[in-house]
């Protein structure tokens, strides 16, 4: 603990000369940031239809990627509301026909991973993050995840619960009455 303190002391100390001369902020000399060049994703469309957008990166030794499924809440009917979002989620923690979800995130955790779906207003995605080197392992669940989900009955009741203690909770928060009621003003 003391040795947290000396050095904020020490920052402080060596730090309050910079802000002091300057008397106005406005004067304070900003440097120009670096040019960003984003490089373009490579666009290969698949014989089924499916597009991939790829886009490279080598600075960490991470692969990263997102299936987005065209369809979403705003398709539901309105006695279904709120089914894409349970689906969403119980879509990943329903697990598959061979691993039930509590399994999958034992496996993923293991290896710092992870495999995320959601339901969203015009598509459902499915998404990977996991290091280079477990990428055969990591992309075999995410595939095994879009052909053959479980949608187990526990995890949709607990979903369903989850969803009744947020809607019950609506008015409890400002911004959430705001949020809402500005949505109803478009």
């Amino acid at each position: 603990m003391k040795r947290v303190i000396l050095a904020l002391a020490i920052l402080v100390i060596t730090t309050l000369p910079a802000f002091g001369q300057y008397k106005d902020w406005q004067k304070i000399p900003i440097p120009a940031l670096p040019e960003f060049k984003p490089k373009q994703p490579k666009r290969i469309a698949l014989p089924n239809g499916m597009v991939i957008f790829l886009q490279e990166d080598h600075e960490l030794p991470l692969i990263d990627g997102v299936a987005r499924i065209r369809g979403g809440s705003i398709s539901e009917p309105a006695a279904k509301t709120g089914l894409v979002d349970l689906y969403g989620e119980v879509w990943r923690t329903g697990g598959t026909k061979t691993q039930n979800g509590d399994q999958l995130d034992d496996y993923l955790e293991i290896r710092a991973a992870k495999v995320e779906t959601s339901g969203g207003a015009d598509s459902t995605t499915a998404g990977w993050s996991c290091l280079k080197a477990d990428f055969d392992d990591v992309f075999k669940v995410f595939v095994d995840l879009l052909r053959n989900p479980e949608f187990r009955a526990d995890k949709l009741e607990l979903a369903q619960a989850s969803t009744y203690d947020g809607n019950s909770q609506n008015n409890d928060d400002m911004r959430r009455i705001a949020s809402r009621e500005a949505l109803k003003l478009d």
